[in-house]
């Protein structure tokens, strides 16, 4: 379940990617623990950081919860 789930993730950052809305991102999992990811984005310089964390909390959103997702 946990690499279907880190598929989906990364799938839905790196089309957001191509698209040119972040620069880069990572996906973190803790050890041993069913909870879900802490994702850090860097968002654009020239895109401000609460556009940026909006749109991925609605990317993301069935599939980690916003407290867990931090823009840079």
């Amino acid at each position: 379940m946990r690499k279907a789930r880190h598929i989906e993730i990364s799938t839905r950052l790196e089309i957001t990617k191509r698209h040119g809305l972040v620069d880069d991102y990572r996906i973190e999992w803790q050890r041993h623990s069913f909870r879900p990811p802490q994702v850090t984005v860097k968002g654009r310089s020239s895109v401000p950081a609460q556009v940026t964390k909006n749109y991925i909390m609605m990317l993301l959103a069935p599939l980690v919860a916003s407290q867990r997702i931090r823009v840079i």
